[in-house]
């Protein structure tokens, strides 16, 4: 497939969310030359319209994170459409090739390259194999890491130095144990390990962040009824505080919502 790419900004390594949040998972990371587009749970027409706040028309490249359905739920409507070389995590590969109704589907064990880019995908705990995304570009490096129930020594090591990060926020934890209508099944395994990071979990990491030199923070992947992006703000931007890091001055924050664009957030 050729692809023309128009692109309305000249930032080296620029991130849009078009929605995130436990119903739908979609963003892309492009360049003046190159676009990916991480996870596909959000149809086509939605993910056309955010490409358009990125400038560019289409963007034939996925990256998964993986197989659960607000991460590719609308990969087969996708990948029957467009026809893009979608790259996922070896152990989740004959889970993802049942979503994919055209394209190619490439498997990976390790770093790769998409464009102008060098990919490095990392491991998370989660409760199905799942990584996040550090991004190589002109000297510029951007992270996108969601889903994880802990951050291990190992997902900090592969994020540190990241000029931006794009990083859950999941739920407050007082909210999620009070609510009814969650069983406590479901309760027992977004706490868990292999779960979610809550508010204050992903304080104390945007800390460590911020100290090995990450200027911007997107906050991702709100639970709709446990969190709300004012308090996902609050916990974080607090945390920092009491380490003396100002939020809007040392480091950025914005908070990334479900079924809505995000502006362009770019590093140089």
């Amino acid at each position: 497939m050729t692809t023309n790419f128009l692109y309305n900004v000249t930032m080296s390594l620029s991130l849009v969310s078009f929605s995130s949040g436990s119903r739908g998972n979609s963003l892309v990371v492009f360049s003046e030359n190159t676009a990916v587009v991480i996870d596909v749970g959000i149809s086509a027409p939605c993910i056309k319209r955010g490409l358009k706040v990125a400038g560019a028309h289409l963007a034939p490249q996925i990256l998964v994170t993986h197989a659960h359905s607000d991460h590719v739920g609308y990969l087969y409507t996708y990948s029957e459409q467009f026809a893009p070389d979608v790259y996922c995590f070896a152990p989740a590969y004959y889970t993802v090739s049942r979503e994919m109704a055209g394209g190619r589907l490439i498997a990976f064990d390790g770093d790769f390259f998409v464009g102008d880019f060098t990919v490095s995908p990392f491991r998370v705990s989660h409760d199905v194999p799942c990584v996040g995304y550090s991004v190589y570009h002109a000297g510029n490096k951007l992270s996108v890491v969601t889903d994880l129930g802990k951050v291990t020594e190992a997902v900090f090591e592969a994020i540190k130095g990241s000029d931006l990060v794009f990083l859950e926020a999941n739920y407050d934890e007082s909210m999620l144990m009070n609510n009814a209508n969650y069983p406590a099944v479901l309760k027992r395994r977004i706490l868990s390990d292999r779960g979610h990071l809550s508010n204050e979990a992903a304080g104390a990491f945007a800390v460590r962040l911020a100290e090995a030199g990450t200027r911007q923070l997107i906050l991702g992947h709100l639970s709709e009824q446990n969190n709300y992006p004012e308090l996902a703000y609050r916990v974080v931007s607090g945390a920092l505080a009491e380490k003396g890091i100002e939020a809007g001055k040392d480091v950025h924050i914005d908070v990334a919502g479900y079924n809505r664009v995000t502006k362009v957030f770019s590093v140089t």
